[in-house]
């Protein structure tokens, strides 16, 4: 049935694909004005959340969340989370239902709009020539500030489909600030838009909220434990223990 909707799949992307673009564009100006020049509570957060949210819809992608339930509204959380491809922000801004800030690879910066409104609203930008040490503090910052982050712990996108190594940089910050790690497994975004592709396949989508982890001390130990108990929660719930 999928190969046979397909090309009307394809066609129906040339109205959407349009009407996204719009969107983004919006959603930008609304998140720089309303986040950084003229601030309202939630402007850095809410045009994003809706944002997310028209875009899933608007290529009439099923979209399932699990777990949600799990975070405590007084807590502040690291958010970390498997890296399928571009829609995983998506299915993050749009579903976890609680505002946070990214740690986004320098590139995204040039975004047209969206990236101008992560710069303008505090999302802290990853330049791998740049000293860990300068990321690290503003990360801290942002997280001792009452701010959640969100962390893709691979560091880039899956190049197969399955899970890769973690990089120890999401919980080194997490040791340096106490706060609990949530490990989110996302499922479907692989499947829905090839790394280089531009044309989506459709496909249904799955945001899995597992268990916080609590920090068992701190230092090296807390950061292997914290690193090894993320990897082996999303491993389980995709299904590659």
């Amino acid at each position: 049935m999928k190969k046979i909707l397909r090309p009307f799949y394809l066609l129906y992307q040339l109205i959407a694909y349009p009407l996204a673009g719009i969107a983004s564009a919006l959603t930008g100006i609304s998140i720089s004005l309303f986040g950084k020049y003229i601030p309202i509570k939630g402007g850095d957060y809410w045009p994003a959340v809706i944002w997310s949210k028209f875009m899933i819809r608007i290529f009439l992608l099923p979209m399932t969340v699990v777990g949600r339930e799990k975070l405590d509204p007084n807590k502040n959380y690291i958010f970390i989370a498997n890296h399928q491809g571009s829609w995983d922000i998506f299915m993050m801004f749009g579903y976890i239902g609680r505002n946070f800030k990214w740690m986004m690879k320098d590139s995204l910066r040039k975004m047209p709009f969206i990236g101008q409104a992560c710069y303008d609203t505090g999302h802290i930008f990853v330049n791998r020539d740049a000293p860990q040490k300068e990321i690290f503090v503003k990360a801290v910052k942002t997280i001792k500030k009452g701010t959640a982050m969100g962390i893709f712990a691979e560091g880039t996108r899956t190049r197969n489909g399955r899970l890769g190594e973690f990089k120890k940089g999401a919980f080194v910050i997490a040791d340096m600030t106490q706060v609990e790690v949530v490990p989110i497994a996302i499922q479907g975004s692989y499947d829905l838009l090839p790394k280089k592709g531009i044309f989506m396949n459709w496909a249904p989508l799955k945001l899995t909220i597992l268990d916080p982890i609590k920090p068992i001390g701190k230092g090296k130990e807390n950061v292997e434990y914290l690193m090894n108990e993320s990897r082996a929660a999303i491993a389980k719930a995709l299904g590659e223990e």
